[in-house]
């Protein structure tokens, strides 16, 4: 009875129909990921449990995107979103990877093509990937990233300023010693020439006598 009914036209046609969604194509690419059975929250966790941190969106999206056996990314796109967020993160928040959120959802959309029916490229159906990494705002988020990076700023600066008063206070020390040095060679020079005189003034005194 059963196979009866899974061979009837219209289960047929159900059954194509999800084997067509599942190898949508994306950009050229079939879209699929290799996180099988286990949910996206299963495998923060356990990366969380491994890593003894929560991990990066670049590093879940990583799991969940490439080959366990090559590490290779599973499509071009897949490759190709992981790519453009990195270097738009390092426009945005600057080179020093710490400094960067573990996700900015902003960026993320830009890069990936934002939401489609819901869902999140690389995410699925988690509607804030920022807050599920973090378990803060993404705004926040990007509120203390953008304040860290205005400090170290400030503070490379101060201590840039602080390095040339202190080359120029190091230049000014020379040149009072060496202005010191040459006035005292000039005073021995006056006292040599000094003392000089006054032995040719004694001989002339003698020889006069």
């Amino acid at each position: 009875m059963i196979n009866e009914v899974w061979t009837t036209s219209k289960w047929k046609r159900l059954s194509q129909s999800g084997k067509n969604n599942r190898n949508k194509l994306e950009d050229g690419s079939v879209s699929k990921h290799t996180e099988g059975s286990i949910s996206i929250r299963q495998h923060k966790k356990r990366m969380q449990a491994m890593l003894k941190r929560p991990p990066t969106g670049v590093e879940l999206y990583a799991r969940l995107h490439t080959k366990w056996s090559t590490q290779e990314y599973i499509t071009p796109k897949a490759a190709k979103v992981k790519e453009a967020y990195e270097s738009a993160m390092v426009a945005k928040f600057g080179d020093d990877t710490s400094c960067h959120p573990l996700l900015d959802n902003e960026t993320w959309c830009e890069v990936s093509g934002g939401v489609k029916k819901g869902r999140i490229y690389g995410f699925g159906y988690v509607s804030n990937p920022a807050s599920f990494l973090e378990g803060t705002s993404s705004t926040i988020t990007s509120q203390e990233v953008v304040y860290e990076r205005v400090r170290n700023e400030m503070r490379d600066e101060m201590d840039a300023k602080a390095a040339e008063m202190e080359a120029k206070h190091q230049q000014i020390h020379e040149e009072m010693d060496a202005k010191a040095a040459a006035i005292d060679a000039k005073q021995q020079i006056d006292a040599k020439y000094e003392a000089m005189e006054k032995m040719y003034a004694a001989l002339q005194n003698m020889m006069g006598n």
